[in-house]
């Protein structure tokens, strides 16, 4: 009896060994990031952006993967957790981003861009309605409270087509106090404060496979991945048009990426339904080394 407990613990020793293997051979397959390689690419503005891998580093105890890159982010708001990560992990289940503090920094610098822009076209509009003579001042102040999961799940290792998996969560929380004051007799100021709770949730899908071209060359048998936002919003008290503003804002964002056998993210397209925003980022260049026995590729 012994014995077949000790033979059937060694089967699953050696099955669970096998299903590690399998998927870090799976996640290097599509994800290679052997130290000293590297990957450039070129955005729809012709900006370059060169990614290394270099060696791993320990955080909190715990040992991540690493890239740099080349030029060095200098403002939050261009920041794309999908190209940008620091630090990864690539474990028996996932390709995963550690990311969480990085998507903080970058949420509350775009959202304040945002609404930068969106009190000035308030203000904008308000005034162009009044009659000559009349002025109203439109005063918003915010604090924000952004809270990211720590990872952002890039790919399970190894994936299943068309299963969704929830990628990415992030909570914000606006407080905003919103004074209007007016040259017009009889008119009071005014202020409300408003806060609202903002909740994207990001899904991942791997859709199949495709060729792509790109200026590094084609690329055949191509994970398409898709990243869809949905976003849910409250604010106290209710206010509908804002939800409806803020939601049409956030959701409808889908981003595609295409990774290549033993090359990795050859091509992303990040579409924005609200704004007609499309971004893209291309391969131009890269050079992969050997993690064992076997050549270095590049292009």
């Amino acid at each position: 009896m012994l014995k077949r407990f000790r033979s059937i613990c060694i089967l699953l020793s050696i099955f669970g060994f096998s299903a590690t293997l399998m998927g870090n051979e799976w996640a290097n397959y599509y994800f290679p990031d052997a130290v000293g390689s590297y990957w450039t690419y070129e955005d729809q503005d012709g900006e370059e952006l060169t990614r290394y891998a270099i060696a791993p580093e320990e955080i909190d105890g715990e040992t991540y993967r690493a890239f740099s890159y080349d030029p060095v982010l200098e403002d939050w708001i261009d920041y794309r957790y999908y190209v940008h990560p620091y630090f990864y992990q690539v474990g028996d289940d996932w390709i995963a981003f550690f990311v969480g503090e990085d998507i903080e920094n970058a949420t509350r610098a775009i959202t304040e861009q945002q609404w930068n822009e969106v009190v000035t076209v308030m203000k904008q509009q308000m005034n162009n309605q009044l009659p000559p003579g009349v002025t109203i001042d439109l005063d918003v102040t915010y604090e924000l409270d952004v809270t990211s999961q720590d990872y952002f799940y890039f790919l399970p290792t190894p994936a299943t087509f068309n299963e969704e998996w929830e990628a990415l969560r992030v909570d914000t929380k606006v407080d905003l106090q919103i004074s209007i004051t007016s040259n017009l007799e009889g008119f009071p100021p005014t202020s409300q404060a408003i806060t609202m709770f903002l909740t994207l949730v990001e899904s991942g899908n791997v859709t199949g496979t495709e060729t792509v071209d790109t200026p590094a060359g084609t690329f055949e048998d191509c994970l398409k991945v898709e990243y869809k936002v949905d976003a849910s919003i409250e604010t106290n008290p209710e206010i509908p048009e804002a939800k409806t503003m803020f939601s049409d804002v956030y959701s409808g964002s889908l981003t595609t990426l295409w990774l290549a056998p033993n090359v990795g993210i050859v091509k992303m397209l990040q579409e924005v339904e609200s704004t007609d925003t499309v971004k893209t980022l291309e391969l131009t260049n890269y050079e992969i080394q050997a993690t064992g026995s076997g050549s270095t590729e590049s292009q």
